[in-house]
């Protein structure tokens, strides 16, 4: 857990450090713009005016969203180690699928057409019990039925993307005023995903344990994601790409996700959205074998800043 914290931090500072730059060489500029909104910065004061650059070719744009979800893992999981192949054991049956509200960030960073990001998504459950409704193989750690497992997991998400607007265009500009009644942006992504996490399982009854199995998972991935940006101060996105790794430690995704963001002023607004990541992570084989096949999902709201 430590180690994913500092992951976390070091993203965090490198993007804070980033903006404090931006903005002390450049005026700070809306996060999704018109044309228009443009025009409305650029005000009518002469020719000493006409001679200042075009910002909207040199900045970089940055927000910072930091975020509390409300989320749980899923799925079933098989653990190496022991001297029979392990069981393969729904989360539920441990009582590890509980959902949790936990933090999270969105860090990205726009120059015209490209954008990039850093996402993360985190998880931590500590000491849950749970009576074995069957014999179970967990790791070396054996639990008969009728025996009382004890299972603690954490777990880190963490998400690169590389984006280029392919689309993105007016659908129905305001009649009376300067802007847009809807935008529609289209953007092409490819990216990749980290997973990184741990289970620690113990035998409270034989005392067996606890045995840790850690595992790190690394899958390129692409997709797409939409917005339309309403009344230039609502903005609705859709997003889905699509994860691969075949290799040794293969991994497999499809992540999903809807946001809905108000911005009552430019450069601070509040979002709400669901998001969900459905994989299958594999390693090794026979004894040795590491299996999930799950997902995390759930809910997640925060406050968003840019400069």
């Amino acid at each position: 857990m430590f180690r994913q914290l500092r992951i976390t931090f070091l993203i965090l500072a490198t993007a804070l450090a980033a903006s404090t730059a931006l903005a002390e060489d450049q005026p700070p500029l809306r996060f999704i713009h018109s044309a228009a909104s443009f025009q409305d910065l650029q005000l009518d004061t002469g020719e000493a005016d006409a001679q200042q650059p075009d910002h909207r070719r040199t900045n970089w744009h940055v927000q910072v969203e930091l975020m509390a979800r409300y989320t749980a893992p899923a799925g079933e999981i098989r653990l190496p180690g022991g001297t029979v192949r392990g069981s393969l054991v729904d989360l539920e049956d441990l009582d590890v699928n509980g959902p949790r509200l936990m933090p999270g960030f969105d860090i990205s960073l726009r120059k015209d057409n490209w954008r990039i990001n850093a996402i993360g998504l985190f998880y931590d459950i500590d000491d849950r019990v749970a009576t074995a409704d069957e014999d179970i193989q967990l790791g070396q750690v054996f639990v008969a039925r009728g025996q009382r497992s004890n299972v603690s997991h954490t777990y880190a998400q963490l998400d690169f993307r590389l984006a280029h607007t392919i689309l993105d265009e007016p659908i129905s500009p305001i009649t009376d005023a300067e802007g847009h009644k809807i935008r529609f942006r289209l953007d092409a992504e490819v990216g990749l995903r980290i997973y990184d996490f741990e289970f620690e399982v113990a035998n409270l009854d034989t005392g067996d344990g606890p045995y840790t199995d850690d595992r790190t998972f690394f899958e390129p991935h692409a997709g797409f994601k939409a917005a339309f940006n309403i009344w230039e101060d609502v903005t609705v996105d859709l997003y889905t790409n699509f994860g691969a790794w075949p290799f040794d430690a293969s991994a497999y995704s499809w992540d999903i996700g809807v946001g809905f963001q108000w911005r009552p002023v430019d450069y601070v607004g509040v979002q709400i959205g669901y998001r969900s990541t459905i994989f299958s992570l594999n390693e090794g084989s026979g004894v040795n074998e590491f299996e999930w096949k799950g997902s995390y999902q759930g809910l997640h709201a925060g406050i968003q800043i840019r400069f």
